[in-house]
C-alpha cells in the first residue's frame, strides 16, 4: 500500500510530494544524471542550431545583431561545457541537494531566454526566413523537452520564453490573415510536446520511487519487519570501524529461539512466524535507541549493543532479554512457553572484525544451546567444545569427496505458463557415515572456511553437467556458484571443461550467483561477461536478501533472477505481496526471465503467476530429486 501511495501522489512541476528527504536526494541525483548525460550532445545541437541561425541571417543583411546573440549564447553553453568535461571521469553522486536542481533550473531558463529572444528579435516576415525560424525554434522545444523531461521544472523553464518569444515574434511579424495562424498552432504543438516531457518525467520518478522502495523493503525482513542480514553486516561494518576509530566498544548478541523446530511441527509453520513475530515484538522493547536488532532467518536473532564493554554490562542486557520471555506466547488455537538461548561476544575483548565477532558469538550461542532452558553464554577463550566439534567435521570433509560421500541431487524449475520443467538446480549433499546427512548450510560453511569450496564447486560443476547431458535438449541444469568461486580465475577454465567434458551446450547452464556476491567479490563481475561471452546464463539467485539495486542488474549480463524463498514463504501478506510484484515488475522491464523460490502452497502459486513471475520452484511443484528419478520424471514428462 505504501509503495502504491507513493507512485500516485500528485506530482507537481516540482516533483513528487510526500517524500522523505533521503529520496528525495537520491530523486534529484537520479535526474540530474540522466540530464548530464544529454548535456554534450545538446550543447552541440545548441550551437550548430545558432550558427546556422546567424549564417541565415548574414544573407539578408548586417550580422552584427545575430552575431552578439550568438556571443551570449556561447557564453552561457562554456561554463556548462567545462564543467561536463572537467566530470567525465567521476562517477554520478548517489544524492544531490536542491542547489543542484536549482542551478539546472537557471540554466535551462536563461537558455531558453536567449532563444526566446532570438524568436522575437530576428523574425523575418521572409516566407523562407519563417520557415528557417520555425524549424529551428520548434527543434530546440523538442529536443530540450526531450533531454530535460526528468525535470519538469526545467522543461518548464526552458520551453516557456522560447514559445512566448516565437508567439511573440510570429504575431509582430505577420502581414496577411493566414500569418495569424501559424503563432497559435506552433505553440499548441509546442505546448503538446512540453507535456508528453511532463508525462516522461512523472514516470521517470516513478520508477525511481519504486526501484528506492523494492530496495528499502529488501533491506528488511519480510515476517518481523525488522532489519535482515544484509541491514545488520552493514550495522556491524560500521560499528567496528567505530570501534577502530573512536573506540567505541560494543556488544554483538546471537539470539536463538529453543525447540523453535518442535514448534513448527507440533503446531505448524503458522504458529511458528506468530511464535517469531511476537519474539520480535518483545526483544524490540529490549533496545535502546543505539541498539539494532535484525532477524538472520529462521529462529535467528542478532543484537548489536552499543557501549556495552564488560561481562557485567551483558549479563545484565541478558537479564532483561529473559525477562522478555517471562509469559507465555499467545498463538492460535492456544498459548505456549518459550525460552530463547543468547550467545555474547564483546568487542574488542574477543575479536575486532565482523568476521572474528560473528564467529565467536555463533559458538557461544552453541554452547548456550547446550546448556538449554534459555541459557546466557559468554564467549570463553578457553572453552571451544563448539569449535573442536566443528574442526572434526571439517577433518572429515577433507576426504568425503575421495570417499564418495558427496552426491547430487535436483529440483525442477517450471515454467509456469506450460508447466512443464525448463530447468532443474544442482543441490549438493553430504551422506556422512557417522553423522548421517549434514545440512548443506553446515558444510557450505566449513567448505569455505577450509578452501574447500573450490574442490567442492569443481565436482559439482562436472557432475551436474555431465547428468544434465543425459536430459531432453530443452532442460537446462542450474549451479549455485560461491563468492569465492565466481571471484577465482579458474571459474571460467572449470565451466569450459566441465562443458566439453559432458558436451553440453553452454546455453543449458545456468550459473546462480547471489547479487551480494557479486557485488562484494572482487572480479566477480568480469568472470560473469566472459562466461556470459562463452553462452553461459547468469541467474540471480536469492533476490531481495542482497543490495537488490536495479542499476546493478540492469548492468550484469544476467537473464533471470530467483525472488527469494522468505519473500514468498511470507503470502499472502501485503509487504510480500508489495516486494514480489516490484520485483517482478522491474525485472520484466528489463526483459528478465523471474524465477519465485519457495512455493509451498496453491495461493503462492496463484499470487506468483499473477505477479508476473514466469518460473516457479519449490516443494509444491517438486521436491529435490536423484538422478536416476529426475531422469524417470522428464522421461514421463516429454512423453505425454
Amino acid at each position: 500500500m505504501r509503495a502504491r501511495s507513493a507512485l500516485t501522489r500528485a506530482f507537481s512541476i516540482a516533483g513528487p510530494k510526500g517524500l522523505d528527504a533521503e529520496l528525495e536526494a537520491r530523486l534529484r541525483a537520479a535526474q540530474i544524471a540522466v540530464i548530464a548525460r544529454h548535456t554534450p550532445a545538446m550543447i552541440v545541437v545548441n550551437l550548430i542550431s545558432g550558427l546556422m541561425l546567424v549564417a541565415a541571417l548574414s544573407l539578408q543583411g548586417p550580422a552584427y545583431a545575430p552575431a552578439a546573440w550568438f556571443a551570449a549564447l556561447a557564453a552561457v553553453c562554456a561554463p556548462v561545457a567545462f564543467r561536463v568535461y572537467r566530470r567525465r571521469h567521476k562517477l554520478p553522486p548517489a544524492t544531490v541537494g536542491p542547489k543542484v536542481i536549482r542551478s539546472a533550473t537557471v540554466n535551462a531558463a536563461v537558455l531558453g531566454a536567449i532563444w526566446g529572444l532570438a524568436a522575437t528579435l530576428f523574425f523575418n516576415p521572409d516566407q523562407h526566413g519563417q520557415i528557417i525560424l520555425v524549424c529551428i525554434i520548434a527543434g530546440m522545444i523538442c529536443g530540450g523537452s526531450l533531454a530535460l523531461s526528468t525535470l519538469p521544472r526545467a522543461v518548464i523553464a526552458f520551453a516557456t520564453p522560447i514559445v512566448g518569444g516565437s508567439f511573440i515574434g510570429l504575431l509582430l511579424g505577420a502581414k496577411q490573415p493566414i500569418d495569424y495562424f501559424i503563432a497559435p498552432l506552433l505553440t499548441t504543438y509546442s505546448a503538446a510536446i512540453i507535456l508528453a516531457g511532463l508525462s516522461q518525467g512523472q514516470q521517470f520518478a516513478a520508477r525511481v520511487i519504486a526501484q528506492a522502495h523494492a530496495e528499502a523493503l529488501a533491506r528488511h525482513d519480510p515476517l518481523t519487519g525488522l532489519p535482515n542480514r544484509v541491514a545488520f553486516e552493514s550495522a556491524l561494518d560500521t560499528a567496528c570501524q567505530r570501534l577502530d576509530k573512536y573506540g567505541e566498544r560494543f556488544a554483538l548478541l546471537y539470539i536463538d529461539l529453543d525447540d523453535f523446530k518442535v514448534v513448527n511441527d507440533r503446531y505448524g509453520h503458522q504458529a511458528g512466524d506468530q511464535l517469531l513475530k511476537q519474539m520480535a515484538g518483545r526483544l524490540s522493547v529490549c533496545l535502546r535507541e543505539v541498539d539494532m536488532l535484525a532477524r538472520l532467518g529462521g529462529d535467528e536473532f542478532v543484537m548489536i549493543a552499543r557501549g556495552l564493554s564488560s561481562s557485567a554490562d551483558a549479563a545484565t542486557l541478558a537479564d532483561r532479554l529473559a525477562e522478555a520471555f517471562d509469559g507465555a506466547f499467545t498463538l492460535e488455537g492456544g498459548s505456549l512457553e518459550c525460552r530463547a538461548s543468547v550467545g555474547v561476544a564483546l568487542a574488542p575483548t574477543d575479536g575486532a572484525t565482523p568476521s572474528a565477532l560473528i564467529n565467536r558469538a555463533d559458538a557461544a550461542l552453541y554452547a548456550a544451546k547446550r546448556e538449554r532452558n534459555g541459557a546466557f553464554h559468554l564467549f570463553a577463550h578457553g572453552e571451544h567444545r563448539e569449535v573442536i566439534d566443528r574442526r572434526a567435521l571439517a577433518q572429515d570433509m577433507k576426504g568425503a569427496l575421495r570417499r564418495g560421500e558427496f552426491f547430487l541431487q535436483f529440483q525442477p524449475i517450471q515454467e509456469l505458463a506450460t508447466g512443464r520443467i525448463k530447468s532443474n538446480e544442482t543441490l549438493a549433499r553430504w551422506r556422512h557415515p557417522e553423522r548421517g546427512l549434514v545440512p548443506p548450510v553446515q558444510f557450505i560453511t566449513i567448505a569455505e572456511r577450509l578452501g574447500l569450496i573450490h574442490e567442492l564447486g569443481e565436482w559439482i560443476m562436472f557432475e551436474a553437467c555431465r547428468e544434465a547431458a543425459l536430459w531432453p535438449a530443452d532442460v537446462g541444469v542450474a549451479v549455485n556458484v560461491s563468492p569465492e568461486q565466481i571471484c577465482d580465475d579458474s571459474i571460467v577454465t572449470i565451466v569450459e571443461a566441465a562443458l566439453r567434458a559432458a558436451r553440453l551446450s553452454p546455453s543449458r547452464l545456468h550459473l546462480e550467483v547471489t547479487e551480494s556476491a557479486v557485488l562484494a567479490a572482487n572480479g566477480a563481475a568480469s568472470a560473469i561477461e566472459r562466461l556470459h561471452k562463452r553462452g553461459v546464463s547468469i541467474v540471480l539467485d536469492d533476490f531481495g536478501t542482497g543490495f537488490s539495486s536495479f542499476d546493478h542488474v540492469r548492468r550484469l549480463p544476467a537473464v533471470g533472477l530467483k525472488i527469494d524463498r522468505a519473500f514468498v514463504a511470507g503470502l499472502p501478506e501485503r509487504k510480500n505481496q508489495a516486494i514480489v510484484q516490484a520485483v517482478a515488475h522491474l525485472a520484466r522491464s528489463l526483459d528478465l526471465d523471474v524465477t519465485a523460490e519457495g512455493i509451498e502452497t496453491p495461493a503462492q502459486l496463484g499470487f506468483v503467476k499473477a505477479a508476473g513471475c514466469t518460473h516457479g520452484q519449490g516443494y509444491l511443484i517438486s521436491r529435490p530429486q536423484d538422478a536416476d528419478t529426475m531422469r524417470a520424471t522428464l522421461d514421463v514428462e516429454r512423453a505425454a
